[in-house]
């Protein structure tokens, strides 16, 4: 009977739990190139084989977010408890959804699966959310020196379950349609139809997901590393960043909504060239203030690294994901965007129809999808746990984190010679290395974690 209580508690670990997303996560990545149909690069969008597998890799990712949040922020015990006995079932469920993805006779097993997936998640969500607005009340004196990362975490998760919601109406649409539901049905009607309604819904899912997502992961990464032990401008700085990645969080998640639910057009900014092609969206302008924020915040949080070598490195490596994002993101995004007569939005043809570069628009798609919305939030929230497990010098350690500055660096300058020659395989090198020294950053934290249960015990 002893054993087995202790068995039961180990589920109830916060510890356990997080090696145990992380090992998945690590894994999945490594074995992706044996999924049928996931080809990372290829010129233009994911593909649907790609898309299933994306998710089943993003949303235990969404869950290691939470469950590190809660467990750093000493949110409620009940609420922390809830998150961890999640942890496996959501597991299974991402691993028999991708499972059964694939037979045209299970699809609608699948459907089933991952749809107790996404609505699991989202109650975590809200439970998470609900601990995040007693974290005031409950810690004062704490609240008062990290107010700005705390209402960008509360605002990131409130942007990111709106986006999540976005996503489910999109599948239940593609799925079933909107004629069971007649009122829903004559508004989406009136938004242009459904096939429009589908596509600025999915696309608003999408764009809105990962750019709070990594805001969220920017406020976390603050109070880990401790910037509220900070004083004077030191501090006062990282929460001036804090706000302006607030506003681009509002402002984004404004724009996506009513975009997505009515008639509203994205415009364009300093528009240009023929027909006015060129021009930066303004949806863009405000996600990039969400990274122009964490900038800002990082030169304060600079002062909260630690002088252990190991625990710096890890942190730098933390803080170069942020930095790589935006020479992505801005420095290569903006340009093309101020340049689409010549890209086209990656359609052939003339303006206003499309452009003659085309085919290095498609790259410059696929490339910065894979490095930016997958690689570097996966990396950015990885690094975080690590550090969890990562409290003394280790030449292994340090070993792992000179990779993932090499590969974040590969990956970066991959994207832009993706674009430029249509070539992939300086990013694909660097993604490799980055997927390869998480897997080895599994051996430490597991070493760590049992020594830290046996002294425990």
């Amino acid at each position: 009977m002893v054993i087995l209580m202790k068995n039961i508690n180990i589920f109830k670990n916060t510890e356990f739990n997080i090696i145990l997303i992380l090992a998945y996560i690590a894994i999945m990545l490594a074995i992706s190139p044996l999924i049928p149909g996931v080809t990372w690069f290829q010129l233009g969008d994911f593909t649907l084989d790609v898309v299933n597998y994306y998710h089943t890799l993003m949303i235990p990712l969404a869950l290691l977010l939470i469950l590190y949040a809660t467990y750093i922020m000493k949110l409620n015990q009940k609420i922390l408890t809830a998150i961890n006995a999640s942890t496996i079932p959501l597991i299974i469920l991402n691993i028999l959804g991708l499972i059964f993805f694939y037979p045209s006779n299970t699809q609608l097993i699948d459907y089933i699966l991952q749809g107790m997936r996404d609505v699991w998640m989202l109650l975590l969500t809200l439970l998470f959310f609900i601990g995040l607005l007693l974290f005031p009340f409950k810690f004062r004196d704490s609240f008062k020196k990290i107010w700005g990362a705390y209402f960008l975490i509360l605002l990131a998760t409130i942007s990111a379950g709106i986006a999540a919601i976005m996503g489910m109406i999109y599948e239940y649409g593609s799925l079933y349609g909107y004629s069971s539901i007649p009122i829903f049905n004559s508004m989406v009607n009136s938004w242009g139809g459904l096939q429009t309604f589908l596509g600025n819904l999915v696309t608003s899912h999408s764009h809105e997901m990962l750019p709070a997502v990594m805001g969220g992961i920017v406020a976390l990464a603050a109070l880990s590393f401790g910037y509220g032990n900070l004083n004077g401008w030191k501090r006062n700085i990282i929460n001036v960043g804090m706000v302006i990645s607030i506003f681009g969080t509002i402002s984004m998640t404004y724009l996506y909504i009513i975009s997505s639910f009515g008639t509203y057009s994205i415009p364009a900014i300093f528009t240009s060239g023929p027909y006015g092609m060129n021009g930066l969206a303004l949806d863009d302008s405000q996600t990039g203030l969400i990274g122009i924020g964490a900038l800002i915040s990082s030169i304060g949080i600079y002062f909260t690294l630690s002088n252990k070598k190991t625990v710096r490195l890890l942190q730098i490596s933390e803080l170069i994901t942020w930095i790589a994002t935006m020479f992505v993101m801005v420095g290569i995004g903006y340009i093309i965007e101020f340049n689409e007569s010549y890209y086209g939005f990656a359609t052939a043809g003339t303006p206003p129809n499309g452009g003659p570069g085309y085919l290095y628009d498609m790259a410059y798609t696929n490339g910065h999808l894979m490095f930016a919305f997958f690689f570097m939030p996966v990396l950015a929230a990885l690094l975080l746990a690590f550090l969890i497990f990562t409290k003394e010098n280790s030449n292994f350690v340090n070993f792992n984190a000179y990779l993932f500055l090499l590969g974040t660096a590969l990956g970066a300058e991959g994207v832009l010679i993706y674009l430029i020659t249509l070539s992939w395989y300086v990013e694909a090198i660097g993604l490799a290395i980055i997927a390869f020294s998480m897997l080895l950053m599994l051996y430490p934290s597991i070493k760590i974690y049992y020594k830290n249960l046996k002294e425990n015990s």
